[in-house]
């Protein structure tokens, strides 16, 4: 995913952010944090096969831990990989956000013919129909802790740090959307739909203080992929 063309301009606008706060503030452990994760993103999304997401990504993400945890600044990672504050607005916020997802990616597979990327369309007829569904599942439940993880974890923590909320939560749904040009959506189209939605998941990470929010909006997202695009595949 991140060897294309788009994913490698927001990997490299990101690094230079990174690399300019990093000199400006070399004092911001989170800093230095997620610039060793945009590096790793880059590099291990490059290597085929192992590079294919969430797997090259996960893989970048635990070794980010790694070297967080050998420098002493894990610790710190405590400030937003926690389940936060939730109550009753929160919570009916993540059920909009939740409606929205499902309303804009049945619109998109409706109207615009939207699709699996051929690799995963690939996947998914080569194996039984069970272990389609249970593997597509399972993708669900995964790739919303590792995306949310990095890009409303470890690059918005640093963001926060140094601008505005509303200016750090917009650089990070930027990153996430063009990150998301090869993705579910794909294209232009996949850009914008991503971004503005990870506008959303951004807010719901900012307000709560924590993960939780964010993450099972993202699960529902990913969940109706799963459901929208997975089973004409099983049937053709």
């Amino acid at each position: 995913m991140f060897g294309s063309f788009a994913p490698f301009v927001v990997l490299a606008a990101a690094g230079g952010v990174a690399a300019g706060i990093w000199i400006r503030r070399d004092d911001l452990p989170e800093t230095k944090d997620a610039a060793v994760l945009v590096v790793l993103l880059y590099a291990i999304g490059l290597i085929p096969s192992v590079g294919l997401w969430p797997v090259g990504p996960a893989i970048a993400l635990l070794l980010t831990a790694l070297v967080s945890w050998r420098t002493g600044r894990l610790a710190r990672w405590r400030a937003w990989f926690r389940v936060g504050r939730l109550d009753g607005v929160v919570c009916a916020m993540v059920v909009a956000v939740a409606v929205v997802s499902v309303v804009a990616l049945v619109i998109w597979q409706s109207l615009l013919d939207g699709q699996l990327p051929s690799t995963y369309r690939q996947l998914t007829e080569s194996v039984s129909p069970p272990a389609a569904v249970a593997g597509a599942l399972g993708f669900a439940i995964v790739n919303g802790a590792i995306e949310d993880s990095i890009f409303f974890g470890v690059l918005l923590t640093p963001l926060l740090r140094q601008f505005p909320s509303g200016v750090a939560v917009v650089m990070a749904a930027l990153a996430f959307g063009l990150a998301h040009s090869n993705g579910v959506p794909n294209g232009l189209v996949g850009i914008v739909l991503a971004g503005t939605w990870a506008l959303m998941l951004g807010y719901l990470r900012t307000r709560t203080g924590g993960m939780l929010a964010t993450y099972l909006a993202h699960v529902v997202a990913d969940a109706t992929i799963v459901a929208v695009l997975v089973p004409p595949l099983l049937a053709a």
